[in-house]
């Protein structure tokens, strides 16, 4: 099962859901143990955009261009989105739904966005989330995503293309 969500994390996002949350993180932990890719796990159950931004700051997730004595919460952002878009890494996020509605999205809508827009064999960011349930996730992210001009595909289409949910639970 394992091999087969490496080949599906190769193009798509992936949403973890199902079981206990012990049993989740066991097997976002397996998945990350399979995959040949430098990992960067966010602590569990982040609720606030600063929290966010604490582990880019410590874990280093943002080259500023210019130096400055401070950073604002902005910038920061702005500096790792560059990062997202640049970067062929393993990003994890766990019981994700507890984080603020509004950057929750924000944040999801960013990484699938970048997934959406890659070249092929382009570097890319990896990223999985869990929670218990995908509870309307989906159709969150169909009402903000990016879509280009003349695209054929619904909204929710693109995020189905972009996010793989796996319930463990079957």
């Amino acid at each position: 099962m394992i091999d087969k969500i490496k080949k599906k994390l190769n193009k798509k996002h992936l949403l973890i859901i199902g079981k206990s949350e012990i049993e989740r993180r066991n097997f976002v932990s397996s998945i990350i143990q399979s995959v040949n890719l430098a990992t960067f796990r966010f602590p569990p159950k982040m609720r606030l955009f600063d929290e966010y931004l604490d582990f880019i700051k410590k874990e280093k997730l943002y080259t500023p261009f210019y130096e400055a004595k401070t950073y604002s919460g902005d910038q920061i952002f702005d500096f790792h989105f560059d990062w997202i878009s640049e970067n062929n890494s393993l990003v994890v996020m766990d019981e994700f739904d507890l984080m603020e509605e509004n950057w929750r999205i924000e944040l999801l809508r960013i990484y699938l966005n970048v997934i959406e827009n890659r070249k092929k064999r382009e570097k890319k960011i990896h990223l999985v989330i869990s929670q218990e349930t995908e509870n309307g996730l989906t159709e969150q992210l169909s009402k903000v995503i990016d879509v280009r001009e003349n695209e054929r595909r619904t909204e929710k289409q693109i995020v189905e293309q972009n996010l793989e949910i796996i319930n463990i639970s079957e």
